[in-house]
């Protein structure tokens, strides 16, 4: 990593490198046909940190030409605009027989080794640091841009020592619980509202026709 691509310091133990070198971009899976599969089409991926993708059951011979091939902790990123600045990405998790296949506008970022926790590389993914730089990097047409694959092979990653993934992963998770619990609140509170607004409105309009006492 040259001195020039390093976005922001990190702190002493961390290292900058390119996600190539601690994983494998768009891998192959190998399977009979008659093995079963987890399908994952654009619309089950969440935009939302926290949430868990969705996916169909289907048979590999069915699904494993002209799809994406992933895996289990597997980390997968939508790479066509508006989903990629949307933030559509997962961690590919409880995979029918541990593999899958889905829609074709993603790139699969497979770690190596057990020195990468995927769920990091997931909330590096969904920074607004690594979308806002790969917006501007897209190719293509208007309505049909696309992150190529050599801009996420060398883009410069934090790779911080594992135990500190693992602390970052627990605080964003428990941060990301408190968000629910304070979005549920709002949402009661909201409704709360709407029905007081709603029984305003109704005795208002059901009394204006009353004959008013002299």
């Amino acid at each position: 990593i040259k001195e020039e691509e390093i976005p922001y310091e990190v702190p002493e133990g961390w290292e900058w490198v390119r996600l190539g070198e601690i994983g494998i971009l768009n891998p192959r899976n190998n399977a009979e046909d008659n093995t079963e599969a987890s399908f994952v089409p654009m619309r089950m991926i969440p935009t939302k940190l926290g949430s868990i993708h969705q996916f169909e059951r289907r048979r590999w011979g069915e699904i494993k030409s002209g799809y994406t091939h992933f895996a289990e902790n597997d980390v997968v990123v939508a790479k066509i605009t508006p989903c990629f600045e949307n933030g559509k990405s997962a961690v590919m998790k409880n995979l029918i027989n541990g593999i899958g296949a889905g829609t074709t506008e993603l790139h699969v970022f497979r770690p190596l080794g057990s020195s990468v926790l995927s769920e990091y590389v997931l909330i590096f993914f969904k920074s607004p640091h690594f979308i806002n730089t790969c917006t501007e990097k897209m190719t293509g047409t208007a309505g049909q841009k696309r992150v190529p694959k050599e801009i996420v092979i060398n883009f410069p990653f934090p790779l911080a020592p594992l135990n500190e993934q693992k602390r970052i992963v627990a605080k964003v998770n428990q941060v990301m619980s408190l968000c629910d619990q304070l979005e549920e609140q709002l949402e009661r509170s909201n409704q709360a509202s709407d029905q007081l607004l709603q029984s305003i409105l109704k005795k208002a309009f059901s009394n204006q026709h009353e004959t008013v006492p002299v």
